[in-house]
């Protein structure tokens, strides 16, 4: 019995450690972490609604109540994050929107769009998806003459509501299906928010 008691304590003593050097380590690499997600935030920003002097994001409150009003319409898609970008003289000249949504797992993307709500750029930012992930970034449309060549992302550029409203198509990746689908499902929930965001908050 004193054995097992002693065995007992001596794990408990490791567990113990083993946590707070797990805090220590978290503490000096979380701020890092956060510092270099931001880093590539900001240059998906760049990407998607190039030519802004700057990137405001939304509060709390004006996030939730954009969310709030199309959750009916979106799903399971979740809007993290919504931002205007602003000229030099702080005009609003379009706004993007950090959306997580199933696909054949799960992906983030940044959406970009103008005033007009008619999309300026998608960004994947992660995703879980094999082999989503690479055949999204390695695809290259074919199907619709104005838009062969581009990348899958691409494709969705200038598309509106409308277009999606009328089912539009767009291609879907041969083998990534549930990918493809997700991704434009993200954009669509993304434009509906942004529009309702827009209304509230000009």
């Amino acid at each position: 019995m004193k054995k097992i008691i002693k065995l007992g304590l001596v794990l408990g003593i490791f567990a113990c450690v083993s946590c707070v050097l797990l805090a220590v380590v978290n503490n000096f690499t979380a701020p890092e972490i956060e510092k270099i997600e931001n880093e590539k935030e900001q240059n998906a920003l760049k990407s998607v609604l190039p030519g802004a002097a700057g990137y405001p994001k939304a509060g709390a409150e004006e996030l939730k109540a954009a969310v709030d009003s199309c959750k009916a319409e979106i799903g399971s898609v979740k809007i993290n994050k919504i931002f205007k970008a602003v000229d030099s003289t702080g005009n609003v000249i379009g706004y993007a929107a950090n959306i997580t949504g199933p696909t054949f797992e799960t992906t983030t993307i940044l959406l970009g769009t103008d005033p007009e709500m008619k999309v300026t750029g998608v960004t994947i930012l992660k995703t879980t998806d094999t082999p989503g992930k690479q055949k999204m970034a390695d695809y290259k449309t074919s199907k619709v003459a104005a838009k062969k060549g581009m990348s899958f992302t691409e494709q969705f550029r200038d598309c509106t509501a409308e277009d999606f409203a009328n089912g539009t198509n767009y291609e879907i990746i041969s083998g990534a299906t549930l990918s493809s689908g997700g991704v434009a499902n993200m954009i669509k929930a993304g434009i509906k928010v942004l529009e309702v965001y827009k209304a509230s908050n000009n």
